[in-house]
């Protein structure tokens, strides 16, 4: 079956996923078995998982995409207000964890359905890094359970534990595959990487190794120990083995890439951020016209738009004077990338110069660099001239060159915005510039979402118990467990001027 075609059938899927959802049960342990487990497909009910996840994820223009600096929607509004933030939080449990689960319990055992229950058991980690790295501590150990084992109100598990066990969880699946005839394969039915046993490998260790240096400030020892492990294991080296789900245009909207469809009804509103747009002009980056298109008036040329701008501000950003996405992006057959060659090799830089390994950060910097722009499809010239710039080469403190890292690896998961937002909150960079319009954040980014509403009805006291471990309470600017760096948020060199361009 072709990627197209299958992505239609996807709606089959939908059915269980459907079905697997009753109001009758708490959420996050609703039963996923109202059909029998001889009806289900496994392979149907992962390619409606991946679809569904990825797109709500990498392809989407709601608040995390503002948090993460990427891009700005002039009718959002103030995104640094609290309001009730469900996503991803009731989507992932009801949707996409408990159908993951599902796959794994149905493979569990199964003596030619090892590769299978392997590649599920890494999906689910993807999930749940995602969860517990908007909102810390959640439901994990005793949520997703079958349904004669549930428990209506499962606790919340430190972010501590929960990370513990998703290394685990990696760890042992990369070593779980089996190359044999004899093992069944979801083939063409895994979007992602159509069944390959060494792919998905590859993403289990490269996956932890950025959980590893997620929890560097919270546990340098832990994640010491785990970057020493996953580098003596196939990594994610070449652009060619990126973890990724095109969109398709296949005459279904729901299949095409959202930006496009975004495009077609609002266009006015594909704007790209202050914060792209100034750190390309900084570093004379040729990806500036790769990845944003001029404003319709000549003189603002690449103006991006800074987050929550207010009163007198927006005149400077209207419409016609500012940046918008790129073509690219609003096309219907979008590459969306889970996680990437140059991701991986910029980790690894970071991790060499905090003395985490022994490798030289400066190639890997380099080599960062050039997978992200081969990426992009920069031209050969433009990038070895890049290359030989001051702009690749890492000078001054450690923390300066840190901050040359992490605005690169930023660069490299454009459009990723749950890892874009963990990265600026883990290490202070990108630099935001942040409008006159305060929120509830004092003007900054928040550091994580609070609570579903919800959750404190069906599970009130699991969710208030969490709330109160929460450093800071549970609020946006609340500290999850490896947000520990010292000194963060870092100002903008130019916060509390305007306009923020030089």
């Amino acid at each position: 079956m072709t990627r197209n075609k299958l992505l239609i059938h996807i709606t089959l899927a939908a059915l269980v996923t459907t079905m697997s959802c009753t109001k009758d049960f708490k959420e996050i342990n609703t039963n996923p078995a109202l059909v029998t487990t001889d009806q289900i497909d496994p392979g149907l009910v992962l390619a409606s998982v991946e679809k569904n996840a990825v797109f709500s994820t990498l392809n989407s223009h709601g608040r995390i995409i503002e948090y993460a600096g990427y891009y700005k929607n002039p009718a959002s509004g103030n995104i640094f207000l609290n309001t009730d933030h469900t996503f991803p939080f009731n989507s992932f449990y009801r949707s996409y964890l408990i159908n993951t689960q599902e796959i794994i319990r149905l493979t569990s055992g199964v003596a030619n359905r090892v590769n299978e229950n392997a590649i599920a058991r890494i999906l689910r980690v993807w999930l749940y890094h995602i969860v517990t790295d908007a909102y810390g501590d959640i439901p994990y150990f005793e949520a997703l359970q079958d349904v004669n084992d549930m428990i209506l109100q499962p606790k919340y598990d430190t972010q501590e534990a929960v990370y513990k066990d998703l290394f685990k969880e990696l760890k042992e699946a990369a070593a779980q595959f089996v190359n044999s005839a004899d093992q069944l394969s979801f083939g063409n039915a895994d979007l992602l990487l159509k069944g390959d046993n060494e792919r998905w490998i590859r993403f289990a260790n490269s996956l932890r190794l950025r959980l590893a240096m997620r929890v560097r400030y919270a546990d340098a020892t832990l994640a010491q120990q785990q970057i020493a492990e996953v580098l003596s294991q196939p990594l994610i080296e070449t652009n060619a083995q990126n973890v990724k789900l095109n969109t398709a245009d296949d005459g279904n909207t729901a299949n095409s890439n959202q930006f496009y469809q975004r495009s077609l009804t609002s266009p006015n509103n594909m704007v790209v951020s202050f914060t792209l747009t100034d750190n390309l002009k900084k570093l004379n980056d040729p990806r500036l016209p790769v990845l944003a298109r001029p404003a319709a008036i000549a003189e603002a040329g690449y103006r991006g738009v800074p987050p929550q701008i207010a009163g007198d501000q927006r005149e400077r950003y209207a419409n016609d004077s500012v940046a918008h996405m790129a073509l690219s992006f609003l096309q219907p057959i979008y590459e969306q990338v889970l996680i990437s060659a140059a991701e991986v090799k910029l980790l690894r830089a970071e991790a060499a110069l905090a003395g985490l390994t022994a490798e030289d950060e400066q190639a890997l910097f380099e080599e960062g660099i050039q997978l992200a722009m081969e990426q992009y499809k920069v031209p050969g010239g433009d990038i070895t001239g890049y290359l030989a710039s001051p702009s690749a080469l890492l000078s001054g403190s450690d923390e300066e060159k840190l901050e040359q890292i992490i605005v690169q690896k930023w660069l490299a998961t454009y459009y990723n915005s749950h890892e874009g937002w963990a990265e600026f909150r883990r290490t202070g960079y990108p630099r935001m510039w942040t409008g006159a319009e305060l929120g509830d954040t004092n003007g900054n980014i928040p550091r994580r979402l609070t609570y579903p509403v919800d959750e404190f009805f069906r599970n009130k006291d699991n969710v208030t118990e969490a709330a109160n471990r929460i450093d800071g309470g549970d609020k946006l600017m609340g500290r999850i467990w490896w947000d520990k760096k010292a000194g963060l948020p870092f100002a903008h060199p130019r916060q509390g001027m305007f306009p923020p361009e030089q």
